[in-house]
């Protein structure tokens, strides 16, 4: 690709937009060139930092010397596409970035996946989590991105405020949940906090929609959108009162004047994370990335990550659990088997289950198992993906063939103390080294079973092109909790608003994005 003055000056332009340096090997260099064998990637930074790429760029190099790799890093995740698409101007071989990106202009990376790399004996396939894969398969049957960071999602928590307001039991359920935000509240704490526009609940939503309607419903019906006819697309599907309503309904109890941190709904992440390390708040969705993001302003010393909750109105999809009281007790069972302190057997009575002294049946362990153990996930809004028209293609994807390799994940795990939904083929992954928030996130995310993101590559192109999403942008978060009581909604408010949009943007907007 040969680079004329509009597109050098596009990339000086850009270079002053990200005003940081190519780095390679584990130092600074320049840019040798825009050949086969230079690799350039472009690199979303916030949350896990640059450490990471360095070392994987210098273990890359060492192990192919041929090739030379730098990279540029920003923040701020739009500017990162910038150039992405424009084919006569970008030189970016690799991209890793938080937003979304058009898969018209993406290599796929099939062989990427079905290769043997590194001295591994398993395919890279055979090494990453089939529930995950099943999330970045896009429609045509090809995976067009591989995720670079993430993680797993859930409520973390200060253990001293929990311990000084006599909390004993994490909740298990959104009802127990309601009742701890009580408890800590009357013990004269914020029992949670958020950052504008919801924080990080919206990810939490998607677990709760997918636990409330069932999985199958959340993939092969609302995010296929079809309706129980089969027709496709369907407004009918986006309009259907599901599981997205039981979760209005469940954050009404706790997402409250009351309970919620002053300043969530105006306060960006940074800010508020600095106020819930500095033990303002008892608890705040987050993510595997908070002690590396935090690690100059606070630390995570203290601090631990629950399994999520399950939504109680899930108990409208069982036949034999009619309370939340025996809803908890049958996830306290569950728990007790997946971490191993109990057998199935220790359960078993007949053709289901016995849990103190309540029959459960067979089909409703299985439900609640299910949606006990999946989590919330961004692992696919991080996407490494490589551009059709770059000049070094292959080499692009022999660095990702590296970083997922044993070689390359052992970089990665070290230097960052994180894990993607990916395994050692022939290594033991060392935590030997990691402090106790990080061994919590990572023992949580060896028990999942299964991922619930809006991030789902196969989704209808309605949602990946047309513009419409399950809460379809509401802030329902920030009307549910404003302190201004004539700002504040109920669930149901909530419910309207969404289906008003839904009504207006159907046809005029999100349909014809697609025709």
């Amino acid at each position: 690709m040969k680079l004329g003055k509009r597109s050098l000056a596009i990339l000086l332009s850009l270079g002053m937009v990200f005003g940081l340096t190519a780095c390679g090997g584990g130092g600074e260099k320049a840019k040798v060139g825009n050949s086969k064998t230079d690799i350039e990637i472009r690199l979303w930074s916030a949350g896990l930092g640059e450490d990471w790429i360095k070392n994987m760029i210098e273990g890359f190099e060492k192990e192919n010397p041929e090739y030379n790799v730098t990279y540029s890093a920003a923040a701020d995740g739009d500017s990162i596409l910038a150039s992405y698409g424009l084919e006569e101007s970008d030189t970016i071989d690799l991209y890793m970035t938080v937003r979304s990106y058009d898969t018209r202009y993406a290599e796929p990376l099939n062989d990427v996946l079905e290769s043997t790399a590194y001295g591994d004996s398993k395919t890279l396939k055979e090494k990453f989590n089939e529930n995950y894969l099943e999330f970045e398969k896009s429609a045509d049957g090809n995976y067009y991105a591989l995720t670079y960071g993430g993680g797993i999602m859930s409520l973390v928590y200060n253990e001293k405020i929990f311990k000084e307001a006599g909390v004993t039991t994490l909740p298990r359920t959104t009802d127990e949940l309601t009742a701890v935000c009580d408890k800590i509240y009357r013990a004269g704490y914020a029992p949670l906090a958020h950052f504008t526009k919801g924080g990080y609940w919206d990810f939490v939503s998607e677990v709760w929609f997918a636990q409330a309607s069932g999985m199958d419903y959340y993939l092969n019906n609302f995010y296929a959108c079809t309706d129980e006819n089969g027709n496709s697309p369907s407004k009918d599907a986006l309009l259907k009162k599901d599981g997205r309503y039981d979760v209005l309904k469940a954050y009404e109890q706790f997402i409250t004047p009351e309970y919620i941190m002053d300043g969530s709904n105006t306060t960006d992440h940074v800010v508020v994370q600095t106020k819930l390390l500095d033990g303002r708040a008892a608890m705040m969705v987050n993510g595997s990335w908070l002690a590396n993001e935090m690690k100059t302003t606070g630390s995570t010393d203290g601090f631990a990550m629950m399994k999520l909750p399950v939504i109680s109105s899930i108990r409208n999809r069982l036949e034999t659990v009619k309370s939340d009281t025996v809803l908890r007790l049958l996830i306290s069972a569950i728990d007790s088997v997946t971490d191993g302190e109990k057998q199935l057997s220790d359960y078993q009575s007949g053709e289901g289950y016995v849990v103190d002294g309540n029959q459960i049946s067979a089909a409703d362990w299985d439900i609640v198992a299910e949606a006990r153990n999946t989590v919330a996930a961004n692992y696919s809004g991080e996407s490494a993906f490589i551009p059709t028209y770059s000049n070094a293609k292959e080499g692009a994807k022999e660095f990702l063939k590296f970083m997922y390799s044993d070689k390359g994940y052992k970089i990665y795990t070290d230097t960052l103390h994180l894990t993607l939904p990916l395994t050692f083929a022939d290594s033991e992954l060392d935590t030997a080294s990691w402090n106790g928030y990080e061994q919590n996130l990572y023992d949580i995310s060896q028990t999942a079973t299964g991922f619930a993101s809006y991030y789902i590559a196969g989704k209808h192109r309605i949602f990946t092109d047309g513009g419409a999403s399950s809460f379809v942008g509401s802030d329902y978060i920030a009307g549910l909790c404003s302190k201004n009581s004539g700002d504040r909604i109920t669930a149901d408010k909530a419910w309207g608003q969404i289906t008003e949009s839904i009504e207006n943007n159907y046809e005029n907007n999100w349909l014809a994005n697609i025709k």
